[in-house]
């Protein structure tokens, strides 16, 4: 073994992911995009009659910051993901499908469209 592969060597295994792990964290993805557009949507309308639930971003966030929270939650959920256990990965990748989906769920019953732009 060689210097410049040494730290390499000693990194843990990859954890490979099912279909089903990749199947969850494509659901998770899809749904938060949505999710963020209907975002966009209110901010981009001045939030009429609305506001923001979700803490970190503020009662009336701007597109630039749904934008970079999405990014950010976006990447967060995934890392952690990668780095859970396997036996793991489907709860938590499943959780957090369960609470954009409550989330999208509200915002159409409050007259919101489904729509991804």
């Amino acid at each position: 073994m060689s210097w410049s592969t040494l730290g390499i060597a000693e990194l843990p295994a990859r954890r490979s992911w099912t279909a089903s792990h990749t199947a969850l964290a494509s659901a998770f993805t899809v749904v938060l995009l949505v999710d963020a557009a209907q975002t966009r949507d209110l901010a981009r309308r001045g939030w009429p009659g609305f506001r923001e639930a979700n803490p970190l971003l503020g009662p009336r966030p701007s597109v630039g910051q749904v934008n970079t929270y999405t990014a950010l939650a976006a990447a967060g959920m995934m890392t952690a993901a990668a780095a859970a256990p396997p036996r793991i990965r489907p709860w938590l990748l499943g959780a957090a499908l369960a609470v954009e989906a409550l989330t999208v769920g509200g915002s159409v019953r409050n007259g919101l469209p489904l729509r991804i732009h």
